[in-house]
């Protein structure tokens, strides 16, 4: 399904669309903006026009009477009332029919010159009985009220106003040159006053309709200009602008329309949500400009794999088996209905996930895209009732698909709908506990294994929840990062950790460095060095008491400003620990960038360490470099003497582990200052 292509204001196309040519019979250049002025024009002076006819009856009636009181009436006089008046009735009466209304103008300019001939009949009878007629002055005065009446009052178009006025004309002109009582030269005389009456009159109707063409114009081009925001709105309210397919909100209508029909028919259906796997990366990479073409590409895609896809009218079509929209930034959703089982389900996803493998050319790119998307399916009736409940289980279908490693589809269950409330919940008492206090740090002693002399520690953060107990970062760690919570979390931890480096120093407690974990986002954020800078200050420490942990995933995702925020930090004197080092990129050439104080192996490479082989070859060879690097290196994960003796007999003296200790509370771990060494205390609530 797409949008409809967005019209030209006004619904016409319209290039010299307004152009308005100078010339004598008026004429927009585009036709069917020419057919829209003349609804225009007719509508604005009906109104007028049948006011004017019924002022023209008033005034041949007034000139009946007047000429009865002053002449006392005679037979040329009557022929007003009984030929001029019911021509214009028959004209007013006409207008009165909606039917007939089309050739208004034509007919209405046919009237006048009818009424003109009935007039000219009365002045030449008026002549013939001695009276004030085509050889006077009042000739003249009636030739004229014709001619403006005509052009001016009527409001006929010019077109139509020139061959009546030029009819009246010749009809007069007729008149006077065939009357027997005038000479040639007062023939001339009253031709030339009439000719000069008949171009004015002309020319005033020919400005008079040029003017409003003009204002037509800047009034179209003002209402189509609205027309066409008000239709962007409404696009925009109800369509995706980067892809044409329906919003969430025309997805929902349209789907409850194709759902309901599938429901009489008693047939099954099924929502699919479809997520792009990695989408970010792509705007990262190629910018926001080349996403948009991809997810453009996509949707066709899409759209064409679905049978019946085009639902753009909202009319009930009874074939019509397919809906697709775009619902966020990487994620589609099709309804399919007329499905009976999960295997055809399946294929339907299949079929997409083939049309989205299909590789993707880009400009300026040599090598194509290759994407490929998690799917979550959800069935009606059997995982809900409505559009609803069907979007939201195949979300969290299409949510699971992906944490599974994407590129696959998954249907949904109640252990999923099981998982996600619990992670709804776990995500709302999150928030509270960073607020409410139910946070604390646990320390887990960096060891000099020469002598057990404690040399450092690393803050981990612990959940101590009211009715749960003690929960384990693994629990939420990663929900923080996806909820947008890990940076008040993050806040929160350097402010304790300082908090206990203060509160040792003023116990008299040998001063250690203390590492603390940053997330990846912290590193985007410019504000970082100044914000550390100040918790030194509140504080009182120094610096060098603090030790920034990071990934190398972490580091990789942008090594050009990665490199830059960590030099900034190094040179104000913060320690930076390089965690998990051989379990992401492992590359040389970054390590040899990256301004680092300390290299930490993973506890992957520390676990069979003893036995030698690989990991013991690995291990020894990250203990090499590091030392030439010129880095301090800490082993991970050390739980056994062999482990322990094995690292030190290759150079790497500090160690952290449960060999030494486990990650304690404040008050454990103060205690194991005091004695200066690492000895595992009993496990502890949090203080």
């Amino acid at each position: 399904m797409h949008a409809p292509e967005t019209p030209t204001p006004g619904g016409h196309a319209r290039p010299p669309a307004t152009a308005l040519p100078l010339r004598l019979l008026l004429r927009f250049a585009d036709a069917a903006f020419e057919q829209r002025f003349l609804r225009h024009y007719v509508a604005y002076y009906f109104r007028f026009a049948q006011a004017s006819l019924v002022l023209g009856i008033v005034l041949i009636a007034g000139d009946y009477l007047v000429d009865c009181l002053a002449h006392r009436g005679d037979g040329a006089n009557l022929l007003r009332l009984t030929l001029a008046v019911p021509v214009l009735l028959a004209g007013l009466a006409y207008s009165l029919q909606p039917r007939w209304r089309r050739h208004w103008q034509p007919v209405m300019a046919g009237f006048i010159v009818t009424a003109a001939l009935c007039l000219f009949v009365i002045l030449q009878r008026l002549d013939a009985e001695g009276g004030a007629g085509l050889t006077s002055w009042v000739g003249v005065l009636n030739f004229t009220f014709l001619q403006f009446y005509c052009f001016v009052v009527l409001g006929v178009q010019f077109r139509y106003a020139l061959v009546s006025g030029l009819a009246i004309l010749a009809a007069f002109e007729v008149a006077l040159w065939g009357h027997e009582a005038l000479t040639l030269r007062e023939a001339a005389y009253w031709s030339y006053h009439v000719g000069t009456l008949f171009i004015l009159a002309s020319g005033i109707g020919w400005w008079r309709e040029f003017v409003l063409r003009k204002e037509f114009m800047a009034r179209a081009e003002l209402d189509d200009s609205r027309a066409a925001a008000e239709l962007r709105a409404q696009l925009l309210a109800h369509y995706d602008e980067i892809t044409g397919l329906p919003n969430r909100r025309l997805f929902g209508e349209l789907a409850a329309t194709a759902l309901e029909r599938a429901r009489r028919g008693a047939r099954g259906c099924a929502v699919l949500h479809a997520e792009i796997d990695r989408f970010g990366s792509i705007d990262d990479v190629y910018g926001h400009g080349q996403g948009d073409a991809v997810l453009a590409i996509v949707a066709q895609r899409v759209r064409s794999m679905i049978r019946g896809g085009d639902l753009a009218a909202l009319a009930p079509v009874a074939d019509e088996d397919g809906v697709v929209a775009r619902l966020g930034d990487n994620a589609f959703s099709v309804l399919v209905t007329d499905l009976d089982s999960q295997e055809r389900a399946a294929l339907v996803a299949q079929r997409l996930q083939a049309a989205i493998r299909q590789p993707v050319e880009l400009a300026g790119r040599a090598r194509p895209l290759l994407l490929t998307a998690s799917f979550g399916i959800a069935l009606c009736p059997g995982d809900a009732q409505d559009v609803a409940g069907l979007m939201r289980c195949a979300e969290l279908a299409a949510r699971a698909a992906k944490a599974a490693g994407g590129a696959r589809h998954q249907f949904f269950d109640e252990a999923l709908n099981a998982r996600s409330r619990e992670r709804a919940l776990l995500e709302t008492e999150l928030r509270h506990a960073i607020e409410a206090g139910q946070l604390c740090l646990h320390y887990q002693p960096k060891v000099d294994a020469r002598n057990g002399r404690i040399v450092g520690a690393e803050a981990l953060v612990r959940w101590q929840h009211p009715e749960r107990g003690l929960i384990p970062p693994g629990r939420f760690i990663a929900l923080a990062e996806e909820s947008g919570l890990i940076v008040p979390l993050t806040d929160w931890v350097l402010h304790a950790a300082c908090a206990s480096q203060r509160r040792w120093a003023e116990a008299g407690l040998r001063p250690l460095p203390l590492s603390v974990n940053l997330p990846a986002v912290s590193l985007v954020d410019s504000r970082l060095a100044d914000q550390l800078d100040e918790l030194m200050m509140v504080h009182g420490l120094e610096p060098s008491c603090l030790v920034l942990e990071l990934t190398e995933t972490m580091l990789m995702r942008d090594v050009n400003t990665a490199v830059e925020v960590l030099e900034r930090l190094r040179a104000r004197g913060y320690g930076l620990s390089l965690d998990d080092f051989g379990t992401g990129y492992s590359s040389l050439s970054y390590l040899n960038r990256l301004p680092m104080t300390e290299v930490k192996i993973d506890r992957a490479f520390v676990t069979d360490v003893a036995r030698g082989g690989r990991d013991g070859a690995l291990a020894a060879a990250i203990i090499t470099l590091g030392s030439e690097l010129g880095l301090q290196v800490v082993a991970e994960g050390v739980e056994t003497e062999e482990q322990s003796a094995f690292l030190l007999g290759r150079g790497c003296v500090l160690q952290q582990g449960y060999l030494f200790s486990r990650p304690v509370p404040a008050a454990a771990f103060e205690r194991l200052l005091a004695r200066g060494t690492a000895r595992e205390p009993e496990p502890e609530a949090c203080a």
